[in-house]
């Protein structure tokens, strides 16, 4: 048996939430629901009289009755989408009793917040914020079940983070006024690109703190932790000690949402490894679409065409929201709709929804075919999914996928063609217009031939910003960055081409070896000086830590 999704919360308005809860009226059937807003929560949190009986009124009056939390407590069954659908119908119950939870015991100073946990001595001491007709003693009994059931319900779906915080609610309130900063996780083999870019971040502007995290000793040694921190702001931390993976192991891609949540930062802008900015990466803050929402992502490449819609309306509790039914898994464009080279969330805004992504990039996200076991992983291509669809589970729409274009950046493949090689070529031939406004395009003269076309093959995937120009790229700097010794050369950044965006065009991309994508378009633009200088500052800064061929 599921949970009803009757009795889960479908998808958040961002004023107003409404659940179905049990009905403490007298009368009434046991299990009878009534519908209730987030309004009835106390909105001052003082911790006067006044807020301690709303907050307790408001949890006693949600508190599940036996057959409910026998149901929210038993083990998650089944597997695959299956099991998916059951954790976030979960985690959305979960949500609405710790949101309780957390507005009775957090208070707000000044802007500090404090979470206490005096509640029965301030009730002994001050009987007038016991709720309306109950006594000292019923009013604690039902106090100590709800607190049972909440962190029995939080332990069953997010066990993990026990070994640094007692519950949730401290961890959440932990990182409150955190402020602004850099995440990115690294090991042996990833500290030299990092060595770089953080030095290019300072070099762009970026005066943001910047917290590194790894998995042990064994993952980053001493000597490239000591560098790493002599960077100005730059410091690392052991996530392996943050984390309990007893039964499952972190590692890998699934590390980046741990480092997210558990970084000290309020507001993170993780960046992986190899990905490089050729603008200060801290304007991402200021978008409009992370300041209205509080999460950013960026798109993948439009490629492979696939439809997961089917698979959506399975693992979705209804109503399924415009944001869902707007990526490229339901429209069947592509079966690669997020990249996460760079995520910028406010963790206070989205803890729920990073709780439920850690989830699917841990305990939840490796299958065993021996088992008939269906993991996460085994259903979307490694983390890069999860961050959207965690929202989507858990009824967070407030998120936005970033407006700029993606495409690609290096040297054109080959430009050779009769129109090139003649001084004037025929009417009827292809030429090219050397003067197309922000860049050269194949165009047509006097005749109806389909416009020549430029491929760049390249790792490095490119997303420009709003106005067109470069942001930033992952892929590092090489041609091929899985090459030995001095065939680690540096791509050649000469041009750039933008992903087509006619529907139909998903073609446009094509996958080769050593994770290199072709990009074909009839219009490339140059790099500009700017951008070339920014270039060269990266190669520089690179060959200083040997990260590529000096040759």
């Amino acid at each position: 048996m599921t949970i009803p999704e009757a009795d889960i919360l479908s998808e958040p308005d961002p004023v107003e939430q409404h659940d179905l809860v049990k009905d403490p009226s007298p009368g009434k059937r046991e299990g009878h629901s009534r519908r209730i807003t987030t309004a009835n929560l106390p909105t001052k949190k003082d911790g006067s009289i006044a807020h301690i009986r709303a907050g307790l009124e408001y949890i006693l009056s949600i508190m599940p009755d036996e057959i409910h939390i026998r149901e929210l407590l038993k083990p998650i069954e089944g597997t695959g989408k299956e099991k998916l659908r059951e954790v976030g119908l979960r985690t959305r119950a979960y949500n609405r009793y710790f949101q309780a939870w957390e507005n009775l015991h957090i208070l707000s100073d000044g802007g500090i917040m404090h979470v206490r946990d005096d509640i029965i001595q301030y009730l002994r001491n001050n009987p007038k914020a016991l709720p309306s007709s109950t006594t000292f003693a019923e009013t604690v009994h039902l106090y100590e079940s709800y607190r049972s059931f909440s962190q029995r319900l939080a332990t069953h779906l997010f066990p993990w983070t026990a070994p640094v915080f007692p519950g949730h609610m401290h961890l959440h309130v932990n990182f409150q006024n955190g402020g602004r900063g850099i995440v990115s996780t690294a090991g042996n083999k990833q500290a030299p690109y990092l060595l770089v870019s953080i030095k290019s971040f300072r070099r762009l502007g970026c005066n943001l703190p910047i917290e590194i995290m790894y998995l042990g000793d064994d993952d980053l040694g001493e000597d490239y932790r000591a560098q790493l921190e002599m960077l100005p702001g730059v410091i690392t931390r052991d996530l392996s000690q943050m984390v309990n993976d007893e039964g499952w192991e972190l590692k890998g891609w699934a590390a980046k949402p741990f480092s997210m949540l558990l970084s000290s930062f309020r507001e993170v802008l993780f960046v992986d490894a190899d990905a490089l900015f050729l603008q200060n990466p801290e304007a991402l803050f200021e978008e409009k679409a992370y300041t209205k929402t509080g999460a950013l992502f960026f798109k993948d490449r439009r490629i492979m065409p696939e439809s997961k819609k089917e698979w959506l309306q399975q693992i979705l509790p209804r109503p399924i929201s415009r944001n869902a039914m707007a990526t490229r898994f339901w429209t069947g464009e592509s079966g690669h709709m997020q990249e996460s080279g760079v995520v910028v969330v406010d963790k206070w805004r989205h803890f729920m929804a990073m709780l439920l992504v850690c989830r699917m990039n841990g305990s939840d996200r490796d299958g065993n075919k021996d088992e008939n076991k269906i993991g996460v992983y085994d259903m979307v291509y490694g983390d890069k999914e999860t961050f959207w669809i965690g929202w989507e589970l858990v009824g967070d729409t407030q998120y936005a996928f970033y407006d700029g274009a993606t495409g690609i950046i290096g040297k054109v493949e080959d430009r050779s063609s009769k129109a090139k090689d003649e001084e004037t070529p025929p009417k009827d031939e292809i030429t090219l217009q050397q003067d197309y406004p922000n860049g050269r395009r194949a165009s047509l003269e006097g005749n109806e031939q389909k416009p020549e076309n430029y491929t760049i093959c390249a790792p490095q995937l490119l997303h420009l910003d709003t106005n067109g120009m470069p942001l930033w790229f992952n892929g590092w700097l090489l041609s091929n960055k899985y090459a030995d010794g001095n065939k680690r050369k540096p791509a050649e950044f000469e041009e750039y081409m933008v992903e087509p965006t006619i529907p139909g065009e998903v073609d446009a991309w094509k996958l080769t070896e050593s994770n290199i994508c072709c990009l074909t378009a009839d219009r490339t633009f140059p790099v500009d000086d700017s951008d070339r200088e920014t270039v060269k500052m990266l190669i520089d800064l690179a060959k200083e830590v040997d990260a590529v061929s000096k040759r």
